[in-house]
Parts: C-alpha cells; structure tokens; sequence
C-alpha cells in the first residue's frame, strides 16, 4: 500500500516539473459560431469548447451530448444542423491527471427553414412610378442579405421561374426600389447569410398592378394559386 502511494506521489511530483504548476483547469467555455440567437436547419454552425489560459497545453476534451461521435481530443467540430440537434452542449477538459469543472450548458435552438415575408408598395401603379419590395425576415439583424426576382410564369407546365432582378443579388438593404414600372408584374424574393451561404426558401409571389392588365394577367393564377387574382380575373 505504501509503495502505491509513494508511485502516486512521484507521478505528481514529475507532472509538476513538466508543466511548472499543479493548478486545476479553469472551467472552459462553450461557444457557437456564428452566435446567431437563432439557428435554421441546414445552416453550418461550429461548437467550440475554450479553456482559458490553456493555449499550446495538450488537452483532450469530453462532450455532454449524446448525438456526438465527437474523438476526445477534439476541442471543436462542424455540424449541418437539423432539428433533432436542439438541445444542450457541455465539455470539459483533460490534461494528465486533472479534469477542468465541466462547463456551463450553452443551448442550441434550431427550427425550420423560413420563407420570408414579401410586401410590395404601391400594390396599383401608376404607369413610370416607383415600386418598393420589402423581404422581411425573421430576426432582420442576423445578417441576413437579400436576392430579389421577377416572377415569370411558364403556363404550358403551371409553374414559374425567378428571373434575377437587376443588382438584386445579395444586397444588404432588405427594400429595393423598381423606378419608372409600366407593366403588371409578380415578384419574390429570398434571403441568405453564412459562410457556405444559407437560403431561405423564396418567398411568396406578390403582383404590382397597372390598368388595364388585368384580363391578360389572369392566367397567373393556374401558377401561382393566388386567391387575390382569382378575384381581380372575375371582376374583370
């Protein structure tokens, strides 16, 4: 039993010479990035665990979270996220014979993919004015930039295709100014952000009238499905 001890001790004692001091680990710290409040299934996000002060030690890490496959010695890992990794992330870490205290618990939400919110102003134009889009978003300040299109219907196959608008990709402003429209027309927009860029699904079409358009128009409805210009063909 003494010999043990005296093993043990001279174990300690040579761990101490090698690293200078015999402090246990400062708590680390889980962190994600990006640090979006919110995360959308399909976005790439990095978990991290960080010690303080361990910089160039030899650690290895433990996770708390039992999706992981996470290898010990890993102190961060890439994840495409889907809904079933909300939850709960925790580390620590180890180095010789000392454990760090185990992190506090960071929570990662994730919900589905979202479909912005177009909104076009005026909604019935005057011929040569301006029209403004509008892409909202769920929580605008994330970074989010914008692509803006012209929605061309393609009625032999009742679909559509999304005709890029001009300097409509990527802008930073979440509005964006058509001047001097003449012609009925339909618009969607999306949104993206990230690094691989994430997209949103494009949004709902929503039309720009001008008079006397309405009867040729019509048949955007067997496209788009849109009670509003099953309303505006019968009245016309």
């Amino acid at each position: 039993m003494g010999h043990s001890l005296l093993c043990l001790l001279g174990l300690f004692l040579l761990s101490t010479v090698i690293h200078g001091n015999t402090e246990v680990p400062s708590k680390p710290t889980v962190t994600l990035q990006p640090s979006w409040t919110q995360i959308y299934s399909g976005e790439t996000v990095t978990v991290r665990c960080e010690i303080q002060g361990g910089e160039g030690a030899q650690w290895t890490y433990e996770w708390r979270a039992a999706k992981l496959n996470t290898p010990p010695t890993s102190n961060e890992y890439r994840i495409t996220v889907t809904e079933s990794d909300s939850g709960g992330y925790s580390c620590r870490g180890r180095r010789d014979y000392f454990f760090s205290e185990w992190s506090d618990i960071i929570t990662l939400t994730v919900s589905y993919k979202p479909r912005p919110v177009l909104t076009v102003s005026p909604s019935w134009l005057s011929p040569g004015a301006s029209v403004t889009l509008n892409c909202e978003v769920e929580h605008p300040s994330a970074g989010w930039s914008f692509y803006w299109y012209k929605a061309v219907p393609d009625l032999s196959e009742k679909s559509s295709s999304y005709e890029l608008l001009p300097d409509g990709s990527g802008t930073a402003q979440d509005s964006y100014i058509i001047h001097g429209q003449t012609h009925t027309a339909g618009y969607v927009c999306r949104a993206g952000r990230g690094d691989p860029e994430y997209h949103t699904d494009h949004s709902q079409p929503e039309f720009v009238w001008s008079a006397g358009q309405f009867d040729s128009f019509c048949p955007f409805n067997k496209v788009f499905s849109n009670i509003d210009l099953i309303k505006i063909c019968f009245i016309f």
